[in-house]
């Protein structure tokens, strides 16, 4: 609401998208920062580190071919409608400069990304480890995602007229459910080829990128090596996610939204912002609420 009552100040408005940019460096430096201060989960065997890696890079390529798959089946039915049999073939355009100066943004958006990750992480991996462990890296995180979210609030009360509840269609609706059938079928499938079983590839996925609660449950039922591999894996989904969302809005503006599952009501909302436009906000936070109420059950259901 205040967002809305001082939409017209522009200068605020611009304080706040800089103070978001700002917040997200941030965040990502701290994100890295934590990957580093929880190296010794996979120092000790780099096999268990790589398999997780695995996982979360098969996950992200499987659902960018599911989506050009759909996207290249929509487009050649729309043509196919449109020419008959009659029609020539539709002629190859060449890229505008615009699309060209859109694809070096996103290029270096990525790369700013990847640079503030790196950065928190090289900090707290030379980082003397007393100095390290004493640093409150969650509770610096929660804090900052808070003030990211208040932000981001801000923003949309700012952008409100283009948040219409009306555009949860139902296959927006089903979007979340979705997401979660294609990452357990994602598990399934890597933990047959990689020689993991089923079932622990079904709950390496089932935490659908929320790290801190999947592998917590896990270890609870005594699978402390599934634990750790479980949070490699939603750790990396996660980067991945955020890393991936300029190309990945380009072959689908909903592709951020599935990649950031439980996320994309946190962490991956202001790059689905960002990407995929603001319009993508609602659907983003309502598919990340679904898949966080999931999880729970879903490893426990599947750890039974």
């Amino acid at each position: 609401m205040l967002g809305w009552t001082l939409r017209k100040i522009n200068l605020l408005t611009a304080i706040n998208r800089q103070l978001t940019r700002v917040s997200l460096w941030t965040l990502l430096g701290a994100m890295g920062a934590k990957l580093a201060l929880r190296r010794a989960l996979f120092a000790s065997d780099l096999g268990v580190f790589f398999a997780a890696i695995g996982s979360s890079l098969t996950m992200t390529a499987v659902f960018f071919l599911v989506f050009w798959a759909a996207g290249t089946r929509k487009r050649n039915a729309a043509i196919d409608y449109a020419r008959g049999d009659t029609c020539p073939a539709p002629k190859v355009t060449r890229p505008t400069n615009g699309q060209i100066g859109r694809g070096v943004k996103e290029i270096l958006s990525v790369a700013v990304n990847v640079g503030f990750i790196s950065a928190g992480f090289l900090l707290f991996w030379f980082l003397p480890e007393r100095h390290a462990a004493e640093f409150p890296i969650d509770t610096f995180t929660d804090w900052l995602l808070r003030v990211l979210l208040f932000f981001i609030g801000f923003d949309l009360g700012v952008e409100f007229h283009r948040l219409e509840p009306r555009r949860l269609t139902p296959s927006l609706l089903l979007a979340p459910f979705l997401n979660i059938a294609l990452s357990l079928a994602v598990g399934l499938l890597f933990g047959l080829l990689s020689g993991l079983g089923t079932r622990n590839g079904a709950l390496l996925t089932a935490g659908m990128g929320w790290y801190s609660l999947s592998s917590v449950l896990l270890a609870e039922r005594g699978m402390i090596l599934l634990s750790v591999l479980a949070f490699i894996h939603n750790v990396f989904r996660e980067l991945l996610a955020i890393l991936c969302a300029p190309l990945a809005a380009r072959v689908s503006p909903l592709l951020p939204v599935y990649l950031g599952g439980a996320t994309s009501m946190d962490v991956m909302l202001p790059f689905v912002q960002r990407c995929s436009g603001k319009e993508y906000t609602l659907v983003s936070f309502y598919s990340g609420v679904i898949c966080s109420i999931a999880v729970m059950p879903l490893v426990k259901i599947i750890s039974m």
